[in-house]
């Protein structure tokens, strides 16, 4: 057995193992939590308590610190204008106290503010990444890839600012509160002037946050738009230049790109209005501050430390104002941006459990599709057949179970248990399909080929390979029965080579056969597989044929396949016609079958000779040998007239191919 060609050492590559993080989150909103905006901020508040705690301790602090610094600054002026020196090193002495809590409070809660920005932008970016994986085809018929990719980068990280700005804000708030019963307490005039002067200061900038919020939905729509359109064409980046369509889109894209350009224009209008009048009204207050605490001052009614005092208050007060300001701006932004990921989050899976779960059959239970009649007996190899792969594949593809909707017409029964009984984890873990269209995930290829470890620490196995050389063995064994070791053993660093996006650096060919591998890898006890030589060569397809019985011996198998390769390693293949099995038998069996449904098989399989050679002495002409001549004549009511070398020269032919052997015979199909 071939061996895959390991990297060399790298000091710069991680130790094989999961990172840190990278298990499914355990806690999930309910439907309570996804009903609201405020009930799922709640609910993420809730998963990062001690982080929020913290950053809210440290902001009070922090504020508390800034606050009476104009108290003691204005006591040190009053004790130096007395000419107490005692008391004036006392209240320098606590302005200097003041001032190292006040870094050190900054500097923590600095971290605990970046601390929860990340906690809950990651968190809901995996949240969202896990639930797109889980509900499959049910988030993409809603919403389009683009959406879901401005989702993760934007409105993530837009909600996890709300929780990096509570910290300052609370901090701002008891600060606000607890100045308002120092200037009261000192003099009562020029405290209610701060008092009521703030918040109408507040009230006024608040006016503009509504239009501020309108215009950031707009731009967040357009913008998730113009998102769309950009994915959209690099998938199908080859099919625009085939047909010339470059110039269409570039159109189409330009256009997108100005309505996302207006509507930012329009964002920052109102944001440049917000911006200018945060630095007006605090100013034009605070010079009011000014000039009716002079007056008192000059009336005897306070003393110069108490206007220094008040002048420092003012002036601290415009940092709560422009907290408060900064909040609302982004609690607006990240009102905005929770709706999205609601609707995301709200899509419900097409596969879910059901109010009463079934256990699980037990291991090598069979398999039986209703609605077609196809029974998949355990630990045999099946195959399903039919003049349409669509309907073959959409068979194949309700053993996986995704989508509930469509069992509830064509159920499945997995050892007389209907299947959308059995929980969807289970059915995951023990049943695997592997699609006619590959997909490789970016990344090490050997993470994105290998699942085991992941599958295994979610349900707690262990494996006697459970070691970095048992796993090289395993997956070098599922390569070479795939026939993709001579496709990893071309790349720079093996298996350790990062793949790009989507795979497009392999060819179809190749990202069909690293998928096999992949499938195989998962030792699942049912795999399906749809269509897996579809888009390889001959010869490697009498490679995969041969392989693939020797790696699945003893375990269930299913195939959807019209290669005469394929199906004649197969124990039982499932004849079906419009959605009915019409027969079964052996590839020999159904080749040599002299009625409807041998006519039936020959034709969807007559693309290619049985690899199966005649015995010496039978008629070459017969059905089963699937000769094109026989094929004619089946189809055909009118005698085929031949010369009558024509038997001479196929028995010549016949030798001919006995002499090459089976690989090459395969690859002249």
């Amino acid at each position: 057995m071939s061996s895959v060609r390991a990297a060399r050492p790298s000091a710069s590559r991680p130790p094989s193992r999961t990172p840190r993080g990278a298990r499914i989150p355990a806690a999930r909103p309910s439907e309570r939590h996804l009903s609201s905006v405020p009930r799922f901020l709640l609910w993420q508040a809730a998963r990062q308590p001690a982080s929020l705690g913290a950053g809210m301790l440290f902001g009070v602090v922090w504020m508390l610190c800034q606050a009476v610094w104009p108290y003691l600054l204005g006591r040190a002026v009053d004790e130096g204008v007395s000419g107490d020196s005692g008391r004036l090193w006392t209240w320098c002495g606590a302005l200097l106290l003041v001032a190292v809590v006040q870094a050190i409070t900054g500097m923590l809660r600095h971290r605990m503010a970046v601390s929860n920005w990340l906690r809950s932008s990651l968190g809901v970016a995996r949240l969202i990444g896990y639930h797109s994986a889980e509900t499959g085809p049910a988030i993409t018929a809603t919403t389009s890839s683009g959406e879901i990719v401005a989702t993760v980068s934007t409105d993530s990280l837009r909600l996890g600012a709300m929780y990096e700005v509570t910290a300052r804000l609370g901090g701002g708030v008891v600060a606000f509160v607890v100045v308002s019963v120092i200037m009261l307490s000192a003099s009562v005039p020029l405290g209610l002037a701060v008092v009521i002067g703030v918040p109408a200061v507040a009230a006024v900038l608040a006016l503009l946050l509504r239009p501020l919020r309108a215009r950031q939905a707009v731009w967040r729509e357009e913008s998730g738009g113009l998102t769309t359109l950009g994915a959209d064409t690099v998938v199908g980046l080859r099919v625009l230049r085939g047909i010339g369509g470059e110039q269409e889109f570039v159109e189409r894209y330009a256009t997108q790109s100005q309505r996302v350009r207006a509507a930012g224009v329009g964002v920052a209008k109102t944001q440049s209005w917000l911006d200018g009048l945060q630095v007006l009204l605090p100013g034009v207050f605070l010079v009011f501050i000014v000039w009716f605490g002079a007056h008192l001052a000059v009336d005897g009614t306070i003393t110069p430390g108490q206007l220094t005092a008040f002048y420092g208050y003012a002036t601290f007060l415009v940092l709560p104002l422009r907290t408060a300001v900064e909040a609302a701006q982004t609690f607006t932004a990240g009102v905005v941006s929770a709706r999205r990921v609601l609707s995301v989050l709200r899509t419900r899976p097409a596969a879910q459990d059901a109010d009463e779960t079934a256990e699980a059959p037990a291991w090598g239970s069979a398999i039986e599709d209703l609605a077609s009649g196809v029974v998949i007996p355990p630990g045999r190899f099946t195959a399903i057949v039919d003049a349409s792969p669509d309907e073959a594949a959409a068979i194949a593809t309700r053993i996986g179970r995704f989508d509930d909707a469509v069992h509830r017409e064509a159920p499945v029964l997995w050892g007389g248990v209907d299947h959308t009984r059995v929980p969807v984890r289970d059915v995951r873990r023990r049943i695997v399909v592997n699609d006619a269209n590959p997909h490789l995930f970016g990344g090490r290829l050997l993470d994105g080929l290998d699942t085991l470890p992941v599958r295994d620490e979610e349900t707690g196995r262990r494996r006697e390979d459970d070691t970095s050389t048992g796993r090289m063995r395993r997956v070098s064994a599922a390569l070479d029965a795939a026939a993709a070791t001579e496709t990893v053993d071309a790349l720079p660093e093996g298996v350790h080579e990062r793949v790009a996006e989507r795979g497009r650096t392999f060819s179809g060919g190749q990202r069909q056969r690293l998928s096999l591998a992949r499938a195989l890898l998962t030792d699942a006890e049912v795999l399906v597989l749809i269509e897996p030589t579809s888009a390889v060569d001959a010869h490697t397809e009498s490679q995969i044929a041969e392989r693939l019985r020797e790696a699945r011996e003893g375990r269930t198998t299913v195939v959807v396949t019209a290669s005469p390769l394929l199906l004649d390693r197969m124990d039982t293949i499932a004849v079906v016609r419009k959605g009915r099995v019409v027969g079964t038998g052996t590839h020999q069996q159904l080749l040599r079958q002299e009625d409807d449904l041998g006519d039936l098989y020959r034709a969807i399989v007559s693309r290619t000779i049985s690899a199966a050679e005649p015995a010496e002495g039978e008629d070459l002409d017969a059905a089963w040998t699937g000769s094109i001549d026989a094929l004619w004549t089946a189809t055909h009511p009118v005698t085929a007239q031949r010369p009558e070398g024509g038997r001479t020269a196929k028995k010549a032919k016949k030798k001919d191919k006995r002499k090459k052997g089976t690989g090459d015979a395969a690859a002249d199909r």
